[in-house]
C-alpha cells in the first residue's frame, strides 16, 4: 500500500514538473532532454519513456545508448535496469534494446546488403556488422559457406572502424571505408567480399552511391562498438566472432 501511494506521489510530481518549468509548459521529456544536453552537449535525446507506473523514465540518446532518468531531470543512472518478478531478475534494458534492433533489422532493404543465401530451405538469418580490415570479421567469413549448408543466411552491413574520413578536412576518405565501399560498388558483391576478406586487397571503385555512412549510422543505433557483430532475428546481438557450430547452436538449429 505504502509503495503504490509512494509511486503515485512520484508520478504526480512528474506532471507537476512537465508543465511548471520556469513558468512555461513542457512535457517530462523536454525537461530531460534539456537537462542533459546543458549538462553534456554532445549528447541528445531520442525520446524518454516512462518505466510502467513508476516515476522514473527511459531516456533512449541518439548514439543508441540508454540512461535512466528522474522526472526533473537532475538524477541518471547509466547501466542496465532490472525488474524482480516471480521468474526472478528480468533485465528490462536489454530485453527493450532486443526489442529495437528487432524493428531495425525489419526496416533493412536487402538490396542495400551483401547477402550469402542458405542452401535450400532458410532455417536462420543473420545479420553482420563487418569490416573488411577485421581480423575476426575474415575467421567469421571463412565459415560462411558452411552456415549456407546449415540453412544459414548470412546478411552483411558495412561498418568501417576507422570511420568515414582520414582526415578533419574530410578530403581523403579511410582505407577501410574505401575497401567497403568498393565492394558496394562490385557487380559481384559476394565476391568481391570474399576476394577482400581473402587478400586484404580490392580495386578501388567509389563510383556508386553505397549505403555505406547510413551503415555506420545504423551500427551507433544498434550499439555496435566493434566488429563482427552479429545480429539474430530476435534482435539478440552476438558481439566479436563465433564458430559456425557453435553459432547453429545458438540458432537452435
Amino acid at each position: 500500500m505504502f509503495q503504490s501511494i509512494k509511486s503515485m506521489a512520484l508520478i504526480a510530481t512528474s506532471l507537476l514538473v512537465a508543465v511548471q518549468v520556469q513558468g512555461e509548459e513542457k512535457t517530462v521529456e523536454q525537461v530531460i532532454s534539456e537537462s542533459i544536453s546543458a549538462a553534456q552537449p554532445n549528447l541528445i535525446v531520442q525520446k524518454a519513456t516512462q518505466v510502467g507506473d513508476q516515476g522514473l523514465y527511459e531516456v533512449e540518446l541518439t548514439s543508441g545508448d540508454v540512461l535512466y532518468a528522474t522526472p526533473d531531470g537532475e538524477y541518471f543512472v547509466y547501466g542496465s535496469l532490472f525488474h524482480a518478478n516471480e521468474d526472478g531478475l528480468e533485465n528490462l534494458t536489454a530485453k527493450r534494446q532486443d526489442e529495437k534492433r528487432q524493428e531495425l533489422l525489419a526496416g533493412l532493404d536487402a538490396k542495400e546488403l551483401v547477402v550469402f543465401p542458405s542452401e535450400d530451405e532458410e532455417k536462420a538469418q543473420i545479420t553482420v556488422f563487418t569490416d573488411v580490415d577485421c581480423g575476426y570479421c575474415r575467421k567469421l567469413h571463412r565459415e560462411v559457406p558452411k552456415l549456407n549448408e546449415m540453412g544459414v543466411t548470412v546478411r552483411y552491413l558495412a561498418y568501417p572502424r576507422a570511420g568515414v574520413y582520414a582526415n578533419r578536412s574530410q578530403t581523403e576518405f579511410t582505407g577501410s571505408y574505401k575497401k567497403l565501399k568498393s565492394v558496394w560498388c562490385d557487380d559481384d558483391r559476394q565476391a568481391a567480399m570474399t576476394k577482400a576478406k581473402a587478400t586484404g586487397f580490392i580495386k578501388e571503385n567509389l563510383d556508386c552511391k553505397a549505403p555505406i555512412e547510413a551503415h555506420l549510422a545504423l551500427g551507433q543505433q544498434f550499439g555496435v562498438r566493434g566488429t563482427p557483430a552479429i545480429m539474430l532475428e530476435s534482435g539478440e546481438m552476438l558481439p566479436g566472432y563465433m564458430p559456425a557450430e557453435q553459432l547453429a547452436e545458438k540458432l537452435g538449429l
